[in-house]
Formats: C-alpha cells, sequence, structure tokens
C-alpha cells in the first residue's frame, strides 16, 4: 500500500480516530474532504496530539486540522494576509508568514479556492517562504 503521508502518533498513542470519536458524520467528511486536498498537493507528514492534527511538509509544519462536534477548525500558514468569511483569525507568524486560523462547517466550502489556499500552504511547508517574499500581502 502506497501512502501519500506519514501518520505519527504523539500524546502517548492519540489518534486521529480519537479525534473523531463522538463527531457527526458531516464532521467526519468535512475533516476527509480536508485530508483529500491536502494528499492532492503531495506527500506529507501528519502528527496526531490532544490537541490538533498537524501536517508538515519537507521544511516544516503547514497545516492543521482540529475536528469540532459542529465544524471543522484548523489552521493554515500562508505567505500573504486572507480575508474570508472562513477564515477567522490572520496573524503574522513571522517576517513572511501568517497563520489562518479557519472554521468549516459545510462541505461547499471547501471549494476550489480553499484547496488554492491548501497548495500555497503545501508550498510553505516544502519551503516556498524561504525563497522568495510576496508582493501583495493582503487579498481578499
Amino acid at each position: 500500500m502506497n501512502l501519500n503521508y506519514l501518520e505519527e502518533m504523539d500524546d502517548l498513542g492519540w489518534t486521529v480516530e480519537d479525534h473523531l470519536r463522538g463527531c457527526n458524520r458531516d464532521i467526519v467528511e468535512l475533516y476527509e474532504r480536508f485530508l483529500e486536498l491536502l494528499k492532492a498537493c503531495g506527500p506529507f507528514e501528519m502528527s496526531v496530539s490532544k490537541t490538533a492534527i498537524s501536517f508538515k511538509g519537507t521544511r516544516r509544519g503547514f497545516a492543521g486540522a482540529k475536528p469540532k462536534k459542529a465544524w471543522l477548525d484548523g489552521y493554515l500558514d500562508l505567505q500573504r494576509q486572507v480575508i474570508d468569511p472562513r477564515i477567522r483569525r490572520a496573524s503574522p507568524y513571522t517576517k513572511s508568514l501568517f497563520v489562518h486560523q479557519f472554521r468549516i462547517s459545510a462541505l461547499d466550502q471547501l471549494d476550489g479556492e480553499f484547496a488554492k489556499w491548501v497548495r500555497e500552504a503545501y508550498e510553505v511547508g516544502a519551503g516556498r517562504h524561504l525563497k522568495e517574499m510576496p508582493r501583495d500581502r493582503t487579498t481578499r
């Protein structure tokens, strides 16, 4: 079986299933769709702790997920600030990165625009932010 990612367990064996336990099927589907968007970008490592499921590229972490009872929370590290209703907060993380806290409550919110952000975050995980600085750091 050729997997697109490697899952690591932290916090004494905490698993994705532990995060999804008690979530309704809609939230499980949101998490699975988010994972599909990540897998479409290429290989990554997944690290599971009690607080989040984190995704790491070849250079650094770039995304995370926190399944909740009524929605999927998470974050994406991007080189620019995105302003969108799905983004609850975008904060400078370093001189060249913004961490975006998102909340998704319906599958249609994981659309093409969201997939574009995931691809951008994946590039950050590969170290793209170390090679170039963005010109326009705020987009809608």
